[in-house]
């Protein structure tokens, strides 16, 4: 992976006080190494509590006659769409007891150039470009940055770019019926998995474009812990305009990231969620420090295992932050930090089945 960075020096601060400050270090690297290197917006002392649960009133009509397959069919369209279709929208992101935060997000996906640019629209100014497979991260008060890539991550969830025929052994799709979002018919579909060790969603998707509407990650007792919610949709915005201004801005210096083939620690996850599998492992050389590295996902969640040597602080230190899950523990000579979109039960069980020798 190639990661541009400006001239200037990135600043990482430690995850929390408790825990040493290079676990923290690590902790930090490695997640934002993971999460495409999202940065800290500045702090707000109100928090607007998410509502607890779906409410019937969003749901307009009940489709009783919608099959399975019918439900795949329009979540794969609604792939497509995200994908292929020009749009700007207008929408607002809220984590589980953190402010609510508006973007704006313009695509052209009809080119086989894509094109994307996400703007925060409060806060520190911020804004993340997506062009010629890279995508670029422009900060006012932290480095810019770009890394290699074909989709900005922070505009929508994994979920949303993945075949869902592939992943009927594990989730269950279900049809809630016609709702309302945006001003605009959608249906209302719910993705479940078939056990206990990952969340579910609830998406609304537009009846004729089939965008997604609205996204709601929901934990095991049902209850939102992320939210996306489009407030206007746009597809008569200027598209050339749009190119030119993609086109015209001066991006971030090529610099690599050493990156190996992973060999450093003998070990192997002896248990994983049904349907995860290995997708990549690498070794990264931070500070002098090898962090061996693999990545796991079953097409809508994932998480990674991070092998280094023992921590100085004996410290087990978990951080459950919306969907964000990070844990960390000494095992022997090593540290483990597991870093993963899962609930903290799963990510823990991981970590305690490792064989490491």
């Amino acid at each position: 992976m190639k990661l541009l960075v400006s001239n200037k020096v990135l600043i990482m601060k430690p995850l929390m006080a408790l825990v040493s400050f290079k676990q923290a270090k690590w902790c930090f690297f490695l997640c934002s190494l993971i999460c495409s290197i999202s940065f800290s917006s500045y702090a707000q002392k109100v928090v607007y509590p998410l509502s607890n649960d779906i409410s019937s009133d969003l749901i307009t009509s009940i489709d009783s006659d919608s099959d399975s397959s019918d439900t795949v069919d329009m979540l794969n369209k609604m792939r497509e769409a995200v994908q292929n279709s020009d749009y700007k929208l207008y929408f607002v992101i809220q984590n589980e007891n953190e402010n609510p935060k508006s973007y704006e997000y313009t695509y052209i996906g009809s080119q086989s150039n894509k094109k994307g640019d996400l703007l925060y629209l409060e806060g520190s100014s911020k804004e993340i470009i997506l062009h010629d497979n890279i995508v670029s991260h422009f900060l006012t008060d932290s480095a810019s940055f770009s890394i290699g890539a074909n989709h900005i991550v922070e505009a929508f969830p994994d979920v949303i770019y993945n075949n869902f025929d592939s992943l009927t052994p594990y989730y269950d799709f279900i049809n809630l019926g016609k709702a309302r979002m945006a001003n605009r018919s959608s249906q209302l579909i719910r993705i479940v998995p078939k056990d206990k060790d990952r969340y579910n969603y609830v998406i609304w998707i537009d009846d004729q474009n089939y965008l997604p509407l609205r996204i709601d990650l929901l934990d095991l007792d049902a209850k939102i812990i992320s939210q996306t919610k489009v407030i206007l949709v746009d597809f008569n915005f200027d598209k050339q305009q749009f190119a030119n201004y993609i086109a015209d801005r001066d991006y971030p210096i090529l610099f690599p990231i050493d990156k190996q083939v992973s060999h450093n620690y003998d070990w192997q996850a002896s248990w994983i969620p049904k349907g995860f599998k290995e997708i990549n492992a690498y070794s990264i050389d931070f500070h002098n420090v090898n962090i061996d590295t693999r990545r796991f996902s079953d097409g809508i969640f994932s998480f990674t295992i991070n092998i280094s040597p023992r921590s100085l602080s004996d410290v087990t230190y978990l951080s459950v932050q919306g969907d964000r899950t990070i844990y960390s523990t000494n095992y022997g000579k090593q540290n483990v930090i597991v870093i993963g979109n899962l609930p903290a039960e799963t990510i823990k069980q991981i970590a305690h089945n490792l064989k490491l020798k």
